[in-house]
């Protein structure tokens, strides 16, 4: 089960969770996000330091914008959260990026979206659908994760916390690939309880 931990921003936390079974951390660009990793060296030289493949979060930002950070931040992957077209994702794609898309969701019928993505997504996230973008740190109903028939695999994202491994463990579905884990794991904003990852991340990994 692949585990993206995202919402990093101090150096310190980085290098604590980076030393976790995680296998993707990722750190936002988004502006208007209280989770935003400053655009200066200090923050860069940390994220370009960690040993699991970044992901840059980014909402409707321009391509310019996200080469430029993805050079400077040493990004892997793109984490696309706005309303980007599935060109704009084959695009970056094509540039050797692997993508992320993610999937605003409250019922079965948000999961249309997705389709459009089928052929320029590595992975889609179904995320909590709210106002604005963002987390929400609530979770959606998941069995409407039932009517997805894409062939693309996701990772599940909103309001998952250190009470929800058992329904982790318990979640199936064929395209079922991981999960993004974020503010319930956090003791401030983009500060992250490494011990209270570490634990859930022990419970979901058991054979």
């Amino acid at each position: 089960m692949i585990v993206k931990v995202c919402g990093l921003r101090d150096p310190e936390n980085i290098r604590a969770v980076d030393r976790l079974a995680v296998d993707l951390c990722g750190f936002i660009f988004y502006p208007r996000s209280p989770r935003c990793v400053p655009d200066d060296e200090f923050h860069a030289a940390a994220v370009r330091s960690c040993r699991r493949p970044a992901v840059g979060v980014f909402v409707d930002a321009s391509p310019a914008e996200m080469l430029r950070t993805a050079e400077r931040f040493g990004l892997e992957w793109l984490q696309l959260h706005g309303d980007e077209s599935p060109e704009a994702c084959g695009e970056l794609r094509q540039r050797g990026f692997r993508i992320i898309k993610a999937i605003r969701v409250a019922s079965a019928g948000d999961l249309a979206a997705a389709r459009a993505y089928e052929d320029c997504a590595d992975y889609l996230l179904f995320d909590t659908r709210c106002d604005g973008y963002g987390g929400s740190g609530r979770r959606f109903d998941w069995s409407v994760l039932d009517a997805y028939a894409g062939r693309v695999p996701f990772l599940l994202s909103g309001g998952i916390d250190a009470e929800c491994a058992e329904a982790v463990r318990g979640f199936v579905h064929s395209r079922f690939a991981g999960v993004d884990l974020n503010s319930g794991f956090e003791t401030a904003p983009a500060v992250k309880d490494a011990g209270k990852l570490g634990k859930f991340i022990s419970k979901i990994q058991l054979p």
